[in-house]
């Protein structure tokens, strides 16, 4: 029996990786070079997508090469003071030291695993039942008995451990514990590809985070100026009849009010925006006779060179909010009006389904149609269509206005042939 003391290994073996050895281990499982090499190769060709994923995927090639029931790659965290099995075969005792929480190892604890670690020098035991530095834990509740524990060097950084257990004493033969050796090399270097891999992921979504902040700034800034310019000159030309004492008229505010009323949009759009995201939505949920708030929204929304047709079957009253509804509405009429060609009229159709449980409000436009790429994204937060500068929040707050009172908002479109935007709203309310 070797116990306790430093052997030589293979030249391939990353230096300071010396053994300590305790109980015979087994020649009955003898190492074969072409499958090793094989082994290798499988790690090498990992694809270095997510960590955890990639590491997951190695630990499991390693335990089926071995016929071993366990491999964990752990990576110390500092956060935690701990290290943490950041990749472990899919076996039944793998599964099982996820249940018992043995998955995670405090510093503190101690343990051959931990041991490992700090000192950088590699261990394997034939008889872990009869080893008094072991954790309870893996004995009693894993019940291991053979183990080979490595220290993972990645980038020239000891980072962790690599360690293969069976549940058989003196599991293990010499030349499959030099082979541990060899595949903690190479999976410290499968964590490092992965890790870069990661970074660079993260560094490309943190470049389009700051490309669309961008956009959406602009897109912003040319929204706010929109409304602000000409609010500037309607109070520029009020300031200059005010010195010139000349009379004032309700037509000289109109325009002011105008582009206030229209900023004011712009910015509930964008609170409600952040409130919807955060849970903070609300609605003051009041019977409401939609035909009428229909009909009033159209009568704001049409132009004199785009008239807005209202068909109704009467009153209809449902339970709702009424100001979010006419928000949502005002949100698609908007839009299908600034989108149909000048002369042609954008019809509203509201009826009740024939159980009289919902109302529907379809708003049709003869406008040029929605891109069918486009279509499975319209409803998504700064999508706008068309060659709007629009920030693309509109239908978006629309739909989730409408899903907030139990309902949707649907739409079809085809490029040449106009839209139709459909409300679908419960008589009764939210559930």
């Amino acid at each position: 029996m070797i116990s306790g003391q430093n052997v030589s290994l293979r030249p391939e073996i990353p230096p300071g990786m010396g053994f300590a050895l305790r109980g015979a281990m087994s020649p009955a499982l003898p190492s074969d070079s072409v499958q090793a090499f094989a082994l290798l190769q499988e790690l090498l060709e990992l694809p270095s997508t997510d960590p955890r994923q990639c590491l997951t995927a190695a630990a499991s090639s390693v335990a089926r090469f071995l016929s071993c029931d366990k491999t964990d790659v752990f990576l110390f965290e500092e956060r935690r003071t701990s290290l943490v099995a950041i990749g472990t075969s899919q076996t039944p005792l793998g599964d099982l030291q996820r249940s018992l929480g043995l998955d995670v190892m405090a510093v503190a604890q101690g343990g051959r695993t931990v041991q490992v670690y700090q000192t950088g020098h590699a261990h394997a035991d034939g008889h872990v039942d009869q080893d008094t530095e072991e954790l309870r834990g893996i004995v009693k509740e894993l019940g291991v008995r053979s183990q080979v524990i490595v220290p993972l060097l990645v980038a020239g950084v000891r980072r962790g451990v690599l360690s293969v257990v069976s549940q058989q004493p003196e599991y293990f033969s010499h030349d499959q514990v030099e082979l541990v050796g060899l595949v903690g090399g190479w999976m410290g270097a499968l964590v490092h590809r992965a890790e870069l891999g990661e970074r660079l992921r993260e560094e490309e979504r943190q470049r389009a985070r700051r490309m669309a902040a961008d956009d959406i700034i602009s897109v912003l800034a040319h929204d706010v100026w929109n409304h602000l310019n000409p609010l500037s000159a309607r109070l520029q030309l009020l300031q200059l009849k005010l010195l010139r004492e000349e009379k004032l008229q309700p037509s000289d505010v109109d325009g002011a009010l105008l582009a206030a009323q229209r900023l004011a949009r712009l910015t509930q759009d964008l609170l409600d925006t952040a409130r919807l995201e955060h849970g903070l939505f609300e609605l003051e949920l009041t019977p409401v006779e939609v035909s009428a708030l229909v009909t009033d929204v159209a009568r704001l929304c049409e132009t004199p060179s785009t008239p807005v047709r209202v068909q109704t079957p009467g009153k209809i009253v449902a339970i709702c909010d009424s100001n979010r509804l006419r928000q949502a509405l005002e949100n698609v009429l908007l839009n299908a009006v600034r989108h149909s060609p000048r002369g042609t009229p954008v019809s509203i159709i509201v009826a009740l389904d024939p159980a009289g449980a919902f109302v529907s409000v379809r708003i049709v436009d003869a406008g040029g149609g929605i891109k069918p790429e486009l279509l499975p994204h319209l409803f998504e937060r700064f999508v706008s269509e068309g060659p709007s500068r629009g920030l693309g929040l509109g239908l978006y707050l629309a739909r989730r206005i409408a899903l907030a009172h139990g309902g949707n908002l649907e739409v079809k479109s085809k490029v040449g042939s106009g839209s139709e935007f459909s409300f679908i709203l419960p008589l009764a309310g939210p559930e």
